[in-house]
């Protein structure tokens, strides 16, 4: 079994990228200086990665606002509204994604463009994130199908076509971000239907020929749902075991044969640093446990949300 680390995003942006951004809003800066800041800003966290040897690099994702931002920007019948809604209870605002038509499935490149793919060395893996088809159907407003579940179908295609360009362009791990799944198991809102349609769009979208495939939970209690997470054809699954809800305890009951595991064990949402020799006990523990086909430490969440 290996036994490796790397870490996942958004990131949070540099107060001198925010400013950059916004002067542009107001039509005091241009596009250009706000590249410039992005690709600066993110070699910088790409060459830290490097330096502190992590198995799979992340690009930190100056460039998009939230993660529906590149999908709603570029695919025909979707659009980003103008009203902002608050990302899983979190004080973290993205604006909502309108289905008004039927989404060309085969468009592909919406993601690569917010990525900084070239700064990333030749000889480095890389993870890109996508969003869960499940998030991504229960944050829009679908106007433009007859029922959401025919909508999921259609962005679970599209975003498996999306992961197949990008493996194209060198990309190794695909990380769908599914955090309200988890979040409305902590309300209790969580329901069959709920389930059978994060189901239904894994069966799509939870392969990708060429790359390893996460479903990445975290905001809230995975521990019931581990039975199920397992059960989804995609390659592994993200837990988050820092500030989730999720206890290790919790999580060496089950086996995670024949997948990987991405252990959430770093708190992105605090500053205070994590005990190295606490994160490797905790990662052999597991490991044994566990006995996944590959564990993986990782925050539990991007930083954007400290």
């Amino acid at each position: 079994m290996y036994i490796g680390a790397y870490l996942t995003g958004r990131f949070g942006r540099s107060q001198e990228l925010y400013v950059a951004v916004n002067e542009e809003k107001r039509g005091r800066g241009s596009s250009e200086k706000v590249l410039e800041h992005i690709r600066r800003d993110t070699k910088t966290v790409i060459d830290l990665q490097v330096r502190e040897c992590l198995d799979v690099i992340c690009d930190p994702l100056f460039a998009q606002e939230d993660v529906f931002q590149p999908l709603a920007e570029n695919v025909s019948g979707v659009r980003r509204g103008f009203q902002q809604e608050n990302y899983v209870n979190n004080n973290v605002f993205f604006r909502q994604p309108l289905v008004e038509k039927s989404v060309p499935i085969n468009a592909v490149g919406f993601t690569q463009k917010y990525m900084q793919v070239d700064l990333v060395p030749k000889d480095k893996k890389m993870v890109a994130i996508l969003p869960s088809p499940y998030t991504l159907v229960m944050y829009s407003s679908i106007t433009g199908y007859a029922h959401k579940e025919n909508a999921l179908i259609d962005l679970s295609i599209l975003l498996k076509r999306e992961a197949e360009h990008l493996v194209k362009q060198g990309i190794t791990r695909i990380q769908y971000d599914e955090p309200l799944f988890v979040h409305k198991s902590d309300l209790g809102s969580l329901k069959e239907e709920d389930k059978e349609l994060l189901e239904r769009a894994m069966l799509i979208c939870g392969k990708v020929e060429g790359a390893t495939t996460i479903l990445h939970t975290y905001f809230g209690d995975a521990s019931p749902l581990i039975p199920f997470l397992n059960s989804l054809p995609v390659d592994g699954v993200g837990i988050d075991a820092a500030e989730g809800g999720t206890a290790i305890k919790d999580i060496v009951n089950h086996s995670f044969a024949g997948k990987e595991l991405v252990l959430g064990r770093v708190n992105a949402r605090t500053t205070a640093p994590e005990d190295p020799d606490d994160l490797a006990r905790t990662a052999e523990r597991v490991a044994k446990q566990c006995a996944p086909k590959a564990l993986w430490i990782t925050p539990n969440t991007g930083t954007e949300y400290r």
